[in-house]
């Protein structure tokens, strides 16, 4: 397409006769033109929503603002601002590239070339711009920023820019792809591509990604007296290209690339279509005719848009927006804000909570049996904000500011000005309640008191004190600082505020919350337990562990199962298996042997062995033939194919998944995909668990699990619910009528 002013103008034309003219005005009334001397401001500020976006329509208004500028002489230069707290623009409207997946591939290329004018257009205008960046910045708000010449970004935290177009199965569309090469180079280009990971003002600044660093109130200020140094110069800026050596050795780039598909294949297993195709782009037009590279670029972005694994994860990316908006109750009720806090218990995990309180600026007190036990929780508080500044996340200052928000404490002294107290003691029910009854005697009438149970009922815990309404589960995963996902349990007793206060308070922590009513195992665990004990079973029927973690690596799980038992822990598994069999009777029995391989010590990877066996070099390890030699497996069955160890694993998690449901454990059924995604890991390319489960038919799953009943005994009986939706052709989210798109 001939970017001139005539050819564009048509084009907008025609693109304006296909929108609602409540859009177009709303995009007028959203993105408008202030003008201060030689300098003219473009105003983002998305008339009733919290973010910026790039719909159409928002693109179409910004280029009738470039040529409105372009027709004023006086101007030299043009400035983007934001006037949102925290966005500069969140990237384009994810329902747009919903329906680009529903269009023809020929047509929905050219439209997306369009749109990709538009920024070229502004790139190639005669006088320079700025992008004053506050807040988010990602995807097309990056590419918008890219196509300025030059960039500037506060130092605040919430300051972050990216392409996260990977995280939807797509890769970046408006001409992501083509500038930011040019800009920092490949490896820094191919990291932030396809990782889909958002950086801030300081590595920004680093990689060349942007030119200047302001304070949050200053930025306007900074930026509107280097337009004016620029509109008197007209200086416009070319690509640098923060070229690496390799590059620059002859056949380099194409090292870079090969090393990069490698890294990206040994993490994703293939099942990424997304960051393959932006190698291939790139590989094929760095270096090139830009215009030429756009149209690649738009062409493999069609390509991508639509396909199962686009429309899985953008289905997720749905999920976790409906999360942002929830407030956790029906009721709506609001939660306490959470200022003063304190965690009971300072091990591992309680040093882990107390570390994330910190690290969001909340004060919280450590509080043990013992001097010995606090200091332990302070190290690993210390260790992981140590790994921060070692990664350039974090300065030596700050984290000496951070640690100062914990205090270490042996008995409840100030515990009555707390806001939320949160108890990590050992997993035991009698311990639990004589801690609760001792914190309802220190704290406020309004602290809320929540429990880190991994499986103990909420209920009975609660009943042991006074005012049950305050006590809610509050179950983070290990490791606390890694692990998105956080478990609110709603007891018989708990209130809606207390309730509303924890699920407000875990977003604040950057968390993703679901709420389940008590029950054993909760979600998660419930879901896992069965997986976990069918992996045993499987290496008993002669499957080797390594064999067993590819088929699940490869199916799309972040570790395999027997990885993932000896990363929890084999006698923590054992244990909850226990709890969870007194629950549910046989479907949960644990298989043979467990009890032995715990009282042999072989524990997992905290002791060095467990299914596998540890080396000092990370990543060593080698199957345990002392457990084998215990397990006795029998030789692998021909008939026990790949296919079928996946579907004895997986098949089970739906199952348990459909009776959670059907029970009423949660909400809505897209809780459940929330918490094995953010919880487990599961797959997200296949949308969750029950979308998943939806892809394949329930019709499927239960003859299947039928099958696998007669074969291998009743745990794979189908539920009655999962037999309901069989019969009537149902599938879990239209039935819900919640989690759609």
């Amino acid at each position: 397409m001939e970017l001139t002013r005539e050819n564009l103008r048509k084009e907008m034309d025609s693109f304006r006769s296909s929108l609602k003219e409540e859009s177009i005005s709303h995009s007028e009334k959203s993105f408008y033109l202030e003008k201060d001397g030689e300098v003219a401001s473009i105003i983002l500020d998305e008339v009733g929503t919290k973010a910026n976006k790039l719909s159409t329509s928002n693109m179409l208004r910004l280029l009738e603002l470039f040529m409105e500028i372009e027709s004023d002489s006086k101007i030299g230069c043009i400035v983007f601002k934001s006037r949102k707290p925290t966005i500069f623009i969140a990237g384009a409207d994810i329902s747009e590239i919903e329906k680009m997946g529903e269009a023809d591939g020929e047509d929905a290329s050219q439209g997306l070339m369009k749109l990709q004018a538009v920024f070229t257009y502004l790139e190639k205008m005669p006088i320079p711009s700025i992008a004053a960046i506050h807040g988010v910045a990602v995807g097309g708000g990056l590419e918008l920023a890219l196509s300025c010449d030059y960039r500037m970004m506060t130092d605040a935290p919430e300051t972050r820019v990216g392409l996260p177009e990977v995280l939807l199965g797509v890769i970046p569309g408006w001409g992501g792809t083509q500038r930011l090469p040019r800009l920092v180079g490949l490896e820094k280009a191919l990291d932030l591509i396809l990782t889909g990971r958002q950086v801030d003002s300081r590595t920004a600044k680093k990689m060349g990604l942007v030119d200047k660093v302001a304070p949050k109130e200053l930025l306007e200020v900074k930026a509107m007296q280097w337009a004016r140094s620029l509109a008197k110069s007209r200086a416009k800026r070319r690509y640098d290209g923060g070229h690496s050596l390799m590059e620059r050795v002859p056949g380099g780039k194409y090292v870079v690339f090969e090393v990069a598909k490698k890294k990206l294949l040994e993490k994703t297993k293939g099942n990424y279509p997304a960051p393959l195709k932006a190698i291939e782009v790139i590989k094929a037009t760095y270096g090139g005719n830009l215009e030429k590279g756009l149209k690649v670029e738009a062409k493999a972005f069609c390509e991508l848009v639509g396909t199962p694994e686009s429309n899985n994860l953008i289905s997720v990316f749905f999920l976790n927006d409906a999360v942002k908006k929830d407030k956790g109750t029906e009721s709506g009720v609001a939660g306490l804000p959470v200022v003063h806090s304190a965690v009971v218990g300072a091990g591992v995990m309680g040093g882990g909570i107390a570390q994330l309180f910190a690290q969001k600026g909340v004060r919280v007190r450590l509080k043990d049996i013992n001097w010995k036990a606090i200091t332990q929780g302070f190290k690993t508080a210390h260790a992981i904000f140590a790994k921060r500044v070692k990664r350039k996340r974090m300065k030596p200052f700050e984290l000496d500011n951070a640690m100062a928000l914990i205090e270490g404490t042996v008995n409840y002294t100030g515990f009555q000005h707390t806001d939320l107290v949160v108890e990590a003691v050992v997993e035991d029910m009698e311990i639990k309640k004589k801690v609760f009854q001792q914190l309802e005697s220190v704290v406020g009438e309004k602290t809320i008191l929540a429990s880190n149970t991994s499986s103990l009922s909420i209920t009975e815990l609660s009943e042991a004190t006074k005012n049950p309404s305050r006590v809610v589960g509050m179950h983070f995963f290990n490791p606390v600082e890694k692990m998105p996902l956080v478990e609110i349990i709603r007891g018989n007793h708990t209130s809606d505020e207390a309730v509303a206060t924890i699920f407000q308070f875990s977003k604040k922590l950057g968390k993703t919350p679901v709420v389940v009513k008590d029950g054993p195992g909760f979600v998660v665990n419930r879901i896992l337990a069965p997986y976990l004990n069918e992996a045993v079973f499987l290496l008993l029927d002669g499957v080797a562990p390594e064999d067993m973690d590819q088929i699940m690596e490869k199916f799309g799980m972040p570790m395999g199962p027997a990885t993932l038992l000896d990363e929890i822990g084999l006698d923590i598994g054992a244990k909850v298996s226990k709890i969870l069999y007194g629950a549910f009777g046989d479907r949960m029995k644990p298989p043979p042997f467990m009890e032995q391989v715990v009282k042999d010590g072989f524990l997992g990877k905290k002791t060095g062995k467990g299914i596998y066996v540890y080396g000092k070099a990370k990543g060593e390890k080698t199957v345990n033939q002392e457990l084998i030699k215990t397990f006795k497996p029998k030789a692998r069955d021909a008939k026990l194919t790949d296919e079928v160890v996946e579907r004895r694993m997986t098949y089970l998690m739906v199952n348990e998944a459909a009776r959670i449901y059907a029970e009423g454990l949660v909400r809505h059924v897209s809780d459940i995909d929330v918490a094995m995604i953010f919880g487990t890991g599961f797959a997200p390319f296949r949308g969750g668990l029950l979308r998943y489960a939806d892809s394949l038919g329930a019709e499927s799953i239960v003859s299947e699990l039928e099958v696998l009943s007669r074969t291998y005994g009743e745990r794979f009986k189908p539920c009655e619910y999962l037999q309901q939706l069989s019969v009537k052709g149902g599938t879990f989210y239209e039935r819900s009528g919640n989690g759609k798109k």
